[in-house]
């Protein structure tokens, strides 16, 4: 459960981030190109005062790559 920064209300979370237009979302990837995804950006909405969080919810990638370095 995640608690807005500004007001400790309890976000709305697991919500998708698109960009308008022909786009499907977001997707963090390692600088290069061809690189695999490290995962979908997520967002979570403050219903109280509208903060916006994003996040990336499934951090094994990420893990990996830090622990590969």
């Amino acid at each position: 459960m995640r608690k807005c920064l500004r007001c400790n209300a309890e976000m709305i979370e697991d919500l998708d981030v698109k960009v308008e237009g022909g786009a499907y979302g977001l997707k963090v990837t390692q600088q290069g190109i061809f690189k695999e995804s490290l995962g979908k950006i997520r967002c979570a909405v403050c219903p109280e005062c509208g903060y916006t969080e994003t996040y990336i919810q499934d951090t094994s990638k990420i893990k990996e790559l830090v622990s590969n370095r």
